[in-house]
């Protein structure tokens, strides 16, 4: 599942709701503490939930001990009657108010914090797994997210704990203050693209993954949501001779992702046969008998080799999510170009 983020106090919260509801997105996040954030926050909450509404989206609010204060409501049941489908809970809440709140919300705990021992108690206690989310934070400040070894940890507990996890990537442009420097989960994610970070957190094990910068763009989020749905990674590339959907056999080799079903009976003469850089996709010609019209993928930078031309180049923006590539999986090969300029000159230059 994919969802975005909105914040009360931007101004433009309220489109970015609506253009991602247009672009087939049904979860939000939303934070109900943040301190910068002043003025009638209660009716600037109560107005873009009646919006996420109206729009389908189910919204999951970020919330601590100082929400009700922060918002001028009586307490966090209030935030059923808002529109709130669950809540994020910062610390400091017993099990027993946890409990409670449960009655009323999907809960959302700490998957970055939260050990073992501290979510059996809270099961033990009587929460059902239907009944929780695993959250991971956003680190807003570069060189503060997590470590990718220890984030994995932490989603595998509970993934074994049948939790669903979420998590963060950083948006598109306009990065949300008071620091500007993306919002993720992991800091390998901070200045990556966003794409390849959501496909590498679903490889992870991450069932939701939500975009902690409200500047989204509708390209990405078209490219997300085709994503959540189909499974088959886009791979942008420049070639005149090859498009479509494929599948990458089962058994990966090291070096080339391979095609199925690609292999001709017809003759491949040679042709091209030049250095294949990462990235660049080929077609073994007549000089490798049987494999002849099987078309890889290099993954890795190889030498020229006279059995094999080279027909064309994934743009290197997604070189990055060959290395995501799973057994079977699906890929889409999407040409792009640039003013008709011949790929193979581009490449050689």
């Amino acid at each position: 599942m994919i969802g975005i983020s909105f914040y009360l106090n931007d101004k433009n919260a309220k489109k970015r709701l609506i253009e991602a509801s247009e672009c087939g997105v049904t979860r939000a996040f939303t934070s109900l503490h943040i301190p910068e954030e002043t003025g009638d926050l209660a009716e600037r909450a109560k107005e873009l939930l009646h919006v996420a509404r109206d729009c389908g989206i189910s919204v999951y609010a970020d919330v601590s001990k100082h929400t009700s204060v922060h918002l001028g409501i009586e307490s966090l049941m209030s935030l059923s009657s808002l529109g709130i489908s669950g809540i994020r809970l910062d610390d400091g809440f017993s099990a027993e108010e946890t409990l409670s709140l449960a009655n009323e919300f999907y809960i959302a705990v700490n998957a970055s914090t939260l050990s073992k021992q501290e979510i059996e108690a809270l099961l033990s206690a009587g929460l059902h797994h239907h009944q929780l989310l695993a959250w991971h934070n956003f680190y807003p400040r570069p060189e503060t997210g997590l470590e990718e070894t220890f984030f994995q940890q932490q989603t595998d507990l509970f993934n074994e704990l049948r939790i669903p996890v979420c998590a963060y990537i950083p948006g598109e442009d306009e990065k949300r203050g008071p620091i500007y420097q993306g919002l993720p989960t992991r800091e390998k994610d901070r200045n990556r693209c966003p794409f390849t970070s959501a496909v590498d957190l679903y490889g992870c094990g991450v069932a939701e993954v939500y975009i902690g910068d409200p500047c989204v763009g509708s390209s990405l989020l078209k490219r997300l949501v085709q994503y959540q749905e189909s499974r088959i990674i886009p791979l942008r590339i420049r070639s005149p001779h090859i498009e479509g959907t494929y599948s990458v056999r089962p058994d990966v080799s090291r070096d080339v992702l391979r095609l199925v079903d690609t292999r001709s009976v017809k003759p491949v003469p040679p042709f091209h046969t030049v250095e294949r850089r990462m990235g660049a996709i080929t077609m073994d010609n007549d000089g490798y008998g049987r494999y002849r019209g099987e078309v890889q993928i290099a993954k890795t930078n190889l030498p020229a080799n006279a059995n094999v031309n080279v027909i064309g180049y994934v743009i290197e923006e997604d070189h990055e999510l060959l290395s995501l590539v799973r057994p079977g999986q699906k890929l889409e090969l999407i040409p792009v170009w640039r003013e008709k300029r011949c790929i193979f000159k581009e490449a050689d230059s």
